[in-house]
């Protein structure tokens, strides 16, 4: 394979990644055996489609075939259920007989892929969003993960999980820690880096409030050598950095639907929706409307709940409001 030093980078000891539209973490125990040197290897994520799952697959095969090891894929760990990070899980799995791995309540969504169409869309949704990258194959699971699990790996590393809400149901961010308590840590899409919050200002979000708690959990982890984010550039010691600019992008997002709410008595979403588009520049395709009014919908609702907005039914529309100042 060529340039392969390219394609799978070394993060520290035995911790590696495999650059990728969705980052694959790689983590290798070594195990002893009868038949010479041999490793286990534990995936993070797979990618969106079979052609990423062949991709990894032929990525390690070279790997290891260059350093004179045979190897097998113990289980792939899910950040979380959207398709982007599992929808190479089966292939991988029918490939190499590994497990599947992720948090509780994430399993609906993967058992059931159309669940993350139905919740963007509102409802049953269009064929158009009714593709891989909405609704891959349904991927069930071997193990429940929690945050409380820990993974012995040899050279006196481990594998523990923090629990990142905001972007899903349950994303667990998974840590790679050395001898020396260095740490490799795997977010999922719990952070964005410079390169991908500037190019996408309103990432997808369940929940902003729990999204900016994830941020400080992530910051107050210590000892980190790097962190990779799910998509985009890597972070090397300066998780700061990017999570204030995450923090900036929630903050201006949640601004700009407040000022919608000051041009009118009473906007709908679909009018608040517009609004943010329009003042970010975006000329929004069917599925990025999907994905953008699903994430506006859900900073009404937190503010709805902190009683920053009001919200009412009349002539069977709903409305947004500004509550009145007394």
């Amino acid at each position: 394979m060529d340039n392969l030093t390219a394609k799978i980078i070394e993060l520290s000891a035995g911790v590696y990644v495999i650059p990728a539209t969705t980052n694959v973490g790689v983590i290798v125990n070594e195990i002893s055996s009868s038949n010479g040197s041999s490793v286990e290897v534990y995936l993070i994520d797979s990618g969106c489609t079979e052609i990423d799952g062949e991709y990894v697959l032929d990525v390690l095969k070279a790997f290891f075939e260059q350093q004179g090891l045979s190897f097998t894929v113990k289980a792939i760990i899910t950040t979380h259920g959207h398709a982007d990070h599992c929808g190479a899980h089966n292939f991988l799995h029918e490939e190499t007989g590994c497990e599947l791995w992720a948090a509780k309540h994430e399993q609906g969504a993967m058992e059931t892929p159309i669940i993350q169409g139905t919740v963007l869309w509102g409802g049953y949704p269009p064929h158009e969003m009714r593709t891989l990258f909405f609704m891959p194959s349904p991927t069930y699971l071997n193990r429940f993960l929690t945050k409380d699990d820990v993974i012995e790996l040899s050279g006196g590393r481990k594998i523990s999980f923090i629990e990142l809400n905001g972007h899903s149901y349950e994303t667990l961010g998974v840590i790679i820690s050395g001898k020396n308590d260095h740490k490799v840590i795997f977010p999922g899409d719990n952070i964005f880096p410079r390169n991908e919050i500037i190019n996408h200002w309103i990432p997808l979000i369940l929940n902003p409030v729990e999204y900016m708690d994830s941020l400080d959990k992530l910051c107050a982890i210590e000892n980190v050598e790097w962190c990779i984010p799910s998509h985009g550039d890597f972070l090397k010691r300066n998780i700061n950095e990017a999570a204030e600019l995450n923090k900036i992008a929630i903050i201006s997002t949640r601004t700009c639907i407040l000022d919608s709410l000051k041009t009118k008595k009473r906007l709908t979403a679909e009018e608040i929706v517009k609004y943010v588009a329009d003042k970010n520049d975006m000329q929004l395709s069917l599925s990025q409307y999907a994905l953008v009014s699903s994430t506006v919908k859900s900073y009404i609702a937190v503010m709805h709940d902190a009683r920053e907005i009001k919200m009412e039914v009349s002539d069977n529309r709903l409305y947004f409001s500004l509550p009145v100042q007394k």
